[in-house]
């Protein structure tokens, strides 16, 4: 464990580090010693053994507990985990149930996370897809099944034929 953590109003709270260079990792990414960390990040560290919040376990029992407690939607910390575990530069995205992925020379993936079953319109996720290429994304959507196994499709866009 490199650092410690407590649950404060839906928040996570850094209180202590114990590793320097796992702290000034979470420095660069936003999180400082008193401040808050992204709750999703604080997940997927939690479950990596990284970190320990204050009543919760380590691994994946805590990461979904804190994620569920905190963002109110475990699949999203699942899309998060799955593109952090493959090297991934990951955030939250601009729009709900997003996250933006680097992916190098500067060009962005934003990822809409859905869940299998889920009741949602081709049209609403064909509008997802216009604005978030509009904004410069290469729109994804993440489809997280009932056993957490997540399958990506890339959004293109649709032309009418008629």
């Amino acid at each position: 464990m490199d650092a410690k953590c407590r649950l404060g109003e839906g928040r996570v709270l850094l209180v202590e580090c114990l590793n320097e260079v796992f702290c000034n990792q979470l420095e660069r990414a936003g999180a400082k010693r008193g401040e808050t960390i992204d709750p999703l990040e604080a997940a997927y560290q939690l479950v990596r053994g990284r970190l320990a919040v204050e009543g919760l376990p380590w691994g994946w029992i805590g990461g979904i507990q804190l994620a569920s407690m905190t963002v109110g939607d475990p699949d999203l910390f699942i899309v998060y985990y799955d593109l952090r575990r493959r090297g991934r530069r990951v955030r939250r995205g601009i729009r709900e149930r997003t996250l933006r992925v680097a992916r190098g020379e500067g060009r962005e993936l934003e990822v809409l996370v859905l869940s299998e079953g889920a009741k949602t319109t081709f049209r609403d996720i064909a509008e997802w897809s216009r604005l978030a290429a509009r904004d410069g994304f290469t729109p994804v959507v993440a489809i997280v099944d009932g056993y957490g196994v997540v399958t990506y499709y890339e959004a293109r866009r649709t032309q009418s034929l008629s």
